[in-house]
Parts: structure tokens; sequence; C-alpha cells
């Protein structure tokens, strides 16, 4: 009987991974424009991880000149592959900036156009760097209940598998969600009211886990090169013939997925602009900016 409960499972599993896969792809990315800010919000996973796996946020400050403020930014969930959503591993941010500068210009950015959306009550001696990260993260919930709304669309639509998911991907180890073997039971139906519930918790202590994360600040050599890239012709700078930027480290990251990273978030927010001439030149993109982005994104793509 247990071989057979056991069977049952994995075929509830298989099919809740497909589903997982399938929803995800519908809502691995969202955009919007707050107050002439483009922000853009998605969740990844990576296998470049050493033997020390942690759970990063990283906020990406992109020269982005067709936004009235010069800038996108991009907030970026990371995780290892097969890890959920709710999990014990270290915590920590990472800001990515294209100059030193750029902590300042987003603060005040957050402050004078998107303040609707973010929590503005510091206290002048508190750490800057956290508020900002505390202000965007707030933003970031307005926008979108990131991959915590797969498992409750699913679960809405089809209790069972919705369980399935939630339990599987999302939320383990909320009461009254797991059996012993990881699933509910077919003849208990979650409502949409205990759903919404245990969705919030589980938002929740993510949110509360990154606030008491360590948070740093980068200087991106990609980031640093894009910047150059647009303040450039093509005969004062080719970065696919000259010295390019990009092609410097981060001494203070643990590994190279944060290349990775970037080149994702250069990938959404350059994409669409790369494939319509029209806008090239308002975006300050000359015939050598468009060759290294189609690089990029054709790397990510692949």
């Amino acid at each position: 009987m247990k071989k057979m409960f056991e069977k049952g499972l994995k075929s509830v599993s298989s099919i809740a991974d497909r589903a997982i896969d399938e929803i995800s792809n519908k809502y691995e990315l969202v955009k919007e424009v707050i107050n002439d800010l483009p922000v853009f919000v998605s969740s990844e996973k990576t296998k470049k991880y050493g033997t020390e796996l942690c759970d990063e946020k990283h906020y990406f400050v992109v020269p982005f000149m067709l936004s009235d403020v010069n800038i996108a930014l991009h907030t970026m969930r990371c995780l290892p592959e097969g890890v959920p959503e709710v999990n014990d591993l270290p915590k920590r941010r990472v800001f990515h900036f294209p100059n030193s500068h750029s902590e300042a210009m987003v603060r005040d950015l957050l402050l004078n156009h998107a303040k609707e959306y973010v929590e503005t009550n510091h206290s002048l001696d508190s750490n800057t760097l956290i508020n900002l990260a505390n202000d965007i993260d707030s933003l970031d919930k307005k926008l979108t209940y990131g991959m915590f709304l797969v498992g409750g669309i699913a679960a809405i639509a089809n209790p069972l598998l919705g369980a399935g998911i939630a339990a599987k991907a999302l939320l383990p180890g909320a009461a009254g969600l797991l059996s012993k073997y990881g699933i509910r039971p077919a003849s208990e139906k979650l409502s949409e009211s205990q759903l919404e519930k245990q969705i919030q918790q589980a938002k929740d202590k993510v949110q509360n886990d990154f606030e008491s994360a360590s948070t740093i600040q980068v200087v991106n050599p990609i980031l640093q090169e894009l910047e150059l890239a647009l303040r450039t012709a093509e005969k004062e700078h080719d970065p696919i013939i000259d010295f390019n930027l990009a092609s410097g480290n981060i001494r203070e990251l643990d590994s190279e997925r944060w290349r990775e990273l970037t080149e994702t978030a250069i990938h959404h927010i350059y994409s669409e602009v790369v494939d319509k001439p029209e806008k090239h030149k308002e975006a300050c993109l000359g015939p050598e900016d468009i060759r290294w982005l189609k690089i990029i994104i054709k790397q990510i793509e692949s």
C-alpha cells in the first residue's frame, strides 16, 4: 500500500513540477513604470553556487536613457536550483550600481517619484542602504506576489494540484498544509481565504528574513561598461573592439553568478529596444552598442 501511495505521490509531484514550470513562465517577469521609473521584477534559479548556498536578492540600477530618470530598476530574487521560495538558507541583499554615486540618486528617486509606493519613515541615523533595500522591497510587493502567486492561482483553480504545488515549491512547513508525504490528501481542500492567509504568512517570513539580512553594494563592471557605451560614440568607444570594463570582477562577491544575473537584467530591460531600430537614437544606442547588447541577449536566450 505504501509503495502504491508513493507511486501516486510521484505522479502528482511530476504534474506539479510541470505546472510550476508552465505557470512560472507566465509570471517570471513583471514590468511596471512608477512615476517615470521603469521597474522590473523577476525570480531566477541558477547552478552557479559553490559549497556555500545562500538566498539572495539583487537590486540592479541599470542605465536606460528611454526612462525620464535615465535608469531602470531591476529587482531579482536568486535561488540555487531546487530550493523552494521559503527556506532556511542565509539571506543576502546585493545592490549593483554603475558608479559610486548611484545610491543617493536612487534613494532620491524613490523619495521624490515613487513615495506613495514605499515606506519612508526612517530615522536620520539609520543605515541608508538597508532603508533603500526595504523601500525597494515594498515597491516590489506592490507590483507582484512573485512566485507565491503561482501556487495561489493553481490552488484556487484546482485545489489538489494547487496544494501539491504550494507544498512542494512554496510553503514547506506551513501549518496544516503538509501531510506525512508532502501534500494534502485529496479530500482536504484549501478555501481561498485559507490559501491567502498561508501565502501571506509565507510572504511575511521571506520579507522578514531579508530585512535582517546582510546588505552590500558593489560597482558592477557590466553596468559600468553600459554607462560608458551610452555616453560615447562608435569612434570613441566600441565595447567589442576596445577595452571592455565588463571583463572586470567584483571582489565582494564569492562567485561569477553576478555576471549571469546582470546579463539577465540587461536582457529583460533592453531586448525589446534592440529589436526596434526607431528607438535606438532616443536610447543613445549606436551600432556598436547594439552589436554588444545582441551578444549579451543571445547568451541569455541560448
